[in-house]
């Protein structure tokens, strides 16, 4: 059976880089490990979260793993201060779509990481 946890692997140029940009939005480097020659990071939202992004070396898949898909996953974060969120992304310089209200009230917005992987951010209900 499947557990609530769940791990998502992001391939990014560097590591560190990426895991920084990550903790500037509040998330946190869980675990870092020396793996063949390369490092790999675990960050979360918080340490009872149930999703983990594993950030690898993209340079490192390609060598290693030829055969795996290196594109990005579609995600889409929940925020409860969406408008604060966005605010922090802007000045921090990150590539942000507009912040807009669907219909039913939700607001969302995209943005890009270093890498260019873009995400999406829907405030809760």
């Amino acid at each position: 059976m499947f557990s609530d946890k769940l791990k998502i692997m992001l391939y990014v140029e560097d590591v560190d880089v990426s895991s920084k940009f990550w903790q500037a939005f509040g998330f946190e480097e869980i675990s870092r490990e020396e793996v063949d020659g390369t490092v790999v990071v675990e960050i979360s939202s918080g340490k009872n979260s149930g999703t983990i992004f594993v950030l690898y070396d993209i340079a490192f898949i390609q060598e290693n793993s030829p055969e795996v898909a290196l594109n990005s996953p579609s995600i889409m974060f929940q925020s409860d201060n969406i408008e604060e969120l966005y605010k922090n992304m802007l000045n921090q310089n990150v590539k942000v779509g507009d912040l807009i209200e669907l219909p039913g009230g939700n607001l969302v917005f995209n943005f890009a990481d270093l890498d260019e992987n873009y995400y999406a951010v829907t405030s809760e209900k």
